[in-house]
């Protein structure tokens, strides 16, 4: 009975040790990364050495790094929206990657843009600067509404404050916009869509840049600057 123990003890330390040199020949040991390429939507969005340098990686001292690794780190950059890592052989990494499109740039702090999702992001150095419509959203949530006005008016919008659209007085309560034609104007947080109407119908009828306050239902007090 013993001697049968020992037979039995002996199999199983000769199947684990075959299965653990099998899974050995499966998952070779990586080789050092030496070359990067990278694909997206936009050509070279971020430059090869930059996309390097987020995965600490260097000609000088290459090192292995999985896919699976180096898209982690990819998403933690605040500029990329998704990526797609795999070998191109051994020693080489492709990279698909998209990156954040800025839509406003934000007034209240430095070097920041926000996509559509509401990400904020640097711009510089990564992304050359654009004409992007500025956007002040002091202590607010109305994000949604910035992305609603900006729909609405179209490249016409150069800046939107919501800073005091949320404010505790209703005579400080708006949302102000100033448009390329030099209009500002000056709209209700929950009625803006019918007092854009109204200004749609009305800015022909100006000749000269105004303060256009269409708070008041049916009524435009219409202000040279």
């Amino acid at each position: 009975m013993k001697s049968f123990f020992l037979v039995i003890f002996s199999l199983s330390l000769t199947f684990g040790f075959y299965k653990a040199l099998s899974y050995v020949k499966e998952k070779p040991r990586l080789k050092p990364i030496t070359t990067i390429v990278q694909t997206g939507p936009l050509k070279e969005g971020l430059k090869t050495d930059h996309l390097a340098e987020i995965l600490h990686l260097s000609v000088d001292q290459p090192r292995s790094i999985t896919p699976e690794e180096a898209e982690k780190a990819l998403l933690k950059h605040p500029l990329i929206k998704k990526a797609a890592v795999s070998l191109l052989n051994p020693h080489t990494l492709y990279i698909d990657y998209t990156l954040r499109s800025p839509i406003f740039t934000l007034i209240d702090y430095e070097n920041r843009a926000i996509d559509e999702e509401g990400k904020a992001f640097p711009l510089t150095p990564y992304l050359t600067p654009k004409n992007l419509p500025e956007l002040s959203l002091g202590e607010t949530d109305l994000y949604p509404l910035a992305l609603e006005l900006l729909s609405l008016l179209g490249t016409q919008v150069e800046r939107i404050d919501l800073s005091k659209a949320q404010d505790s007085s209703l005579g400080r309560r708006e949302v102000v916009v100033a448009l390329s034609s030099g209009h500002l104007l000056r709209l209700s947080p929950r009625n803006h869509r019918e007092e854009l109407e109204r200004y749609l119908a009305l800015q022909f009828q100006l000749e000269k840049p105004a303060i256009i306050d269409l708070r008041v239902s049916n009524l435009a007090y219409v202000t040279q600057p």
